[in-house]
């Protein structure tokens, strides 16, 4: 894959990154993603967030004994440093002792994969929950974080390790869970740099005297070290009518490793005199 170098050497060098979202535009401070290099040439800094569906399913055999349900869970998002990623796994509870006390419960260890779209796999095993909730309601127990430990994976991610934590967002419809640790792939370079974006400049259109819009165009492209030229994504698009006064467009790029980066500009629009 051409978002994966392998490197030839013997040495992995730690690399810590922040991913997030570059904006810049005219009249605007740029606040942009960064890291030490191109390329993480080892480890990940992992920091990801993927919306999650969970569906009541049979528990399997190997479920640990006195579950209270078993949910199958299939999570999916854009992970910076990976790309485009679902989660599968199964979430166990048990209520009361003697792990907790009654009326409580806690998340039960299990173990998942992390798919990664186009590239391979992360095994993962989750611990017990870190404490234990009330459950009522059970979302509360449902939001209890665990920690995670990597224990391998396919394709580029062969050997890999690594651990952090699975914390979870479930309330007022939200139904998140965050990966943020650590990731480590002896040989495997990751590309956490994301695209840049040019030509998103502010621009100014003049519509006729009785017009309460003008129909306006610009091009805004996006290149990436890695992936080459990007698809960008503006709202509004090139070529809608725009109305009088002055607009905001946002623009967003992402490329094949989850890296995102934006711009933003206006377009004025003035009637002739």
């Amino acid at each position: 894959m051409r978002e994966m170098r392998r490197r030839c050497g013997p040495f992995a060098v730690l690399v810590t990154l922040t991913a997030g979202l570059a904006l810049t535009g005219a009249g605007y401070g740029a606040v942009t993603a960064t890291s030490s290099a191109p390329l993480a040439a080892g480890t990940l800094n992992l920091h990801g967030v993927v919306k999650i569906v969970a569906v009541t399913v049979a528990c399997p055999p190997d479920a640990p004994p006195d579950v209270g349900a078993c949910l199958a869970r299939t999570g999916k998002g854009l992970i910076p440093g990976l790309g485009r990623a679902t989660e599968i796994y199964t979430w166990f509870y048990r209520l009361g002792p003697p792990a907790c006390p009654a009326g409580t419960g806690k998340p039960l260890a299990t173990t998942g994969r992390l798919v990664v779209e186009g590239k391979g796999e992360i095994r993962f095993a989750l611990a017990d929950g870190a404490e234990c909730a009330g459950q009522d309601p059970i979302e509360l127990i449902m939001r209890v974080p665990q920690s995670f430990t990597v224990t391998g994976g396919t394709g580029p991610y062969a050997g890999a390790s690594g651990s952090g934590t699975l914390e979870r967002n479930i309330q007022f419809g939200r139904r998140n869970e965050t990966w943020t640790g650590m990731l480590a792939v002896p040989g495997l370079e990751f590309d956490v740099t994301p695209p840049t974006l040019t030509s998103a400049r502010s621009k100014t259109v003049r519509a006729s005297r009785r017009a309460k819009s003008a129909r306006v165009t610009y091009k805004v492209t996006a290149s990436d070290a890695v992936d080459g030229q990007v698809r960008v994504g503006c709202k509004p698009r090139s070529g809608a009518r725009f109305p009088i006064g002055r607009t905001f467009v946002t623009c967003e790029a992402t490329d094949s490793s989850g890296n995102a980066a934006g711009a933003r500009f206006t377009v004025r629009v003035k009637r002739r005199r």
